[in-house]
């Protein structure tokens, strides 16, 4: 009887199929926004991204065995999961909300471990809305015609909800987060799912209902996103979020402007042209110590581009980053004037696809206030930039870790570095046990990565320190060939 009645009132099955066609788009938007979403307090490492998809398969999977187990009242059902849903999801992946979460755990906790905190986040926001969402598709199946095969019902569902799926995955990405930002994507996704409760509402006083609860959740949903990103933030992109303040660079105490990219100061600029400590000692290097002139010189990771800011000292820059819209944000409100070409690639790529070679090559690639990506940091990566540079070409990486390499990361780094381009030289900004920027200046010559060292029984010490004063050991035994024709001589 309850299935009679709900033909009757599912008069178009067509609405059926759209809503299957919804999940699907709205379930992995959901996903992809949770990726985009964590990058500020988590990362974007391989880690992060397998525990939120392997959570987020888990609940899919459990919304799909709960879904089928219901009897009856299966559009009353489907109308609660998709209000709630709304609600956890407009609320449960903005911004504020994700960031007032990890660090009141990490307070209350008195935890560092981002790791824990992202469970926590994922088992207790994300985990219920794809719970939820995912009883849709054996609801909807009830209300499908009985008459047909079991098979066919279940294929069309599948194909449909995996058809929304599939579009909804570049969607999310090239599109609404693209041009309309990451909070207008998750304003988007909340209305798709208000929308598909009033599908099944169908009483005039039950949409009333539904009108009023749905107004006062996305009015709050609204400010939670597109208010305070509107507030706080230049632009949200796929890949950070953006904002410049003025402030107190922390390393040296100058006031100016500073440019934060995803929780993190990307870059500092004041009147005087002046930088981030590290960012100085890379000018200096460049432009006093090696003076450098009509060199090509690139950067990867553009930050605020401030490297050549204070002028180019008659070199070429190019600057490579992999968010094309960090031009467009500097020259807002950051760095008017950009002195270099932008191009907007992953640095890897750029690395691999361009055959040309640069003098200098700066490798600066934070991507948030935790690390550098995984992929910039492996001997492959190392090895693409030694090979687009010129003979005796210098590569300069600034490295967040501690100097006196007490630590895994730390020493692996430079392990891998120095694997690559042998004996580099690498200087910490201050010797402490904390993280600091450590710049490696490594040059890459054709010779072999030196392992010789002086021992008791065999010291060539005298003569190599005679070698560097002249030059190399054929100047050696030029002047000992003179001193020696002219004591002949006499």
């Amino acid at each position: 009887m309850a299935l009679l009645k709900m033909k009757q009132f599912i008069k178009n099955p067509n609405i059926i199929l759209i809503v299957i066609f919804l999940e699907g788009f709205v379930s992995i938007s959901i996903e992809i926004l949770t990726i985009r979403q964590v990058i500020p307090v988590a990362g974007t490492s391989i880690i992060v991204t397998s525990l939120i998809i392997g959570i987020f398969l888990l609940f899919l999977a459990i919304g799909y065995w709960r879904g089928g187990l219901y009897r009856d009242n299966f559009t009353s059902i489907l109308r609660r999961n998709f209000i709630i849903a709304a609600g956890l999801m407009g609320i449960g992946i903005s911004y504020p909300f994700i960031a007032y979460f990890f660090v009141t755990l990490e307070h209350y906790i008195a935890t560092s471990n981002f790791l824990f905190i992202l469970t926590a986040y994922l088992l207790l926001i994300i985990a219920p809305i794809i719970y939820l969402i995912g009883q849709t598709v054996p609801l909807s199946m009830n209300l499908m015609n009985p008459d047909k095969r079991i098979a066919e019902t279940g294929g069309k569902v599948l194909f449909l909800s995996t058809l929304g799926s599939f579009l909804g995955a570049p969607l999310a990405s090239l599109l609404f987060m693209e041009f309309f930002g990451v909070a207008w994507s998750v304003f988007i996704n909340f209305s798709i799912l208000i929308i598909m409760v009033f599908l099944f509402s169908k009483k005039t006083k039950e949409r009333l209902l539904y009108i009023i609860l749905a107004a006062g959740i996305g009015w709050f949903v609204y400010k939670l996103n597109i208010s305070f990103e509107k507030e706080h933030f230049i632009a949200t992109t796929n890949f950070a979020n953006y904002s410049v303040s003025d402030g107190v660079a922390p390393d040296s105490g100058w006031k100016g402007k500073i440019l934060e990219s995803n929780n993190a100061y990307s870059s500092f600029i004041n009147d005087k042209k002046e930088t981030f400590l590290y960012n100085e000692l890379i000018k200096r290097i460049l432009f006093k110590d090696l003076k450098l002139h009509d060199a090509q010189i690139l950067v990867l990771g553009a930050g605020g581009f401030t490297l050549s800011a204070g002028g180019t000292h008659g070199n070429y820059f190019t600057y490579v980053d992999i968010d094309p819209k960090i031009k467009s944000v500097v020259e807002k409100r950051f760095l008017p004037k950009i002195n270099g070409k932008f191009i907007a690639q992953d640095a890897r790529i750029y690395l691999i696809k361009h055959l040309r070679q640069y003098d200098v090559i700066v490798s600066d690639v934070c991507s948030n206030l935790f690390s550098i990506p995984p992929s910039l940091l492996t001997r492959e990566y190392f090895s693409n930039i030694k090979d687009s540079l010129k003979t005796n070409g210098f590569a300069i990486f600034n490295i967040v870790a501690r100097p006196f390499l007490n630590d895994p990361y730390s020493k692996r780094v430079d392990s891998t570095i120095r694997s690559v381009f042998g004996n580099c030289i690498s200087i910490p900004l201050q010797y402490s046990d904390r993280l600091t920027n450590i710049i490696y200046v490594c040059r890459a010559s054709k010779n072999a990565h030196d392992k010789e060292v002086y021992t008791d029984n065999l010291n060539t010490g005298t003569l190599d320190f005679i070698v560097l004063q002249r030059g190399s050991y054929s100047n050696v035994l030029r002047v000992f060939h003179k001193k020696n024709t002219l004591n002949a001589t006499k």
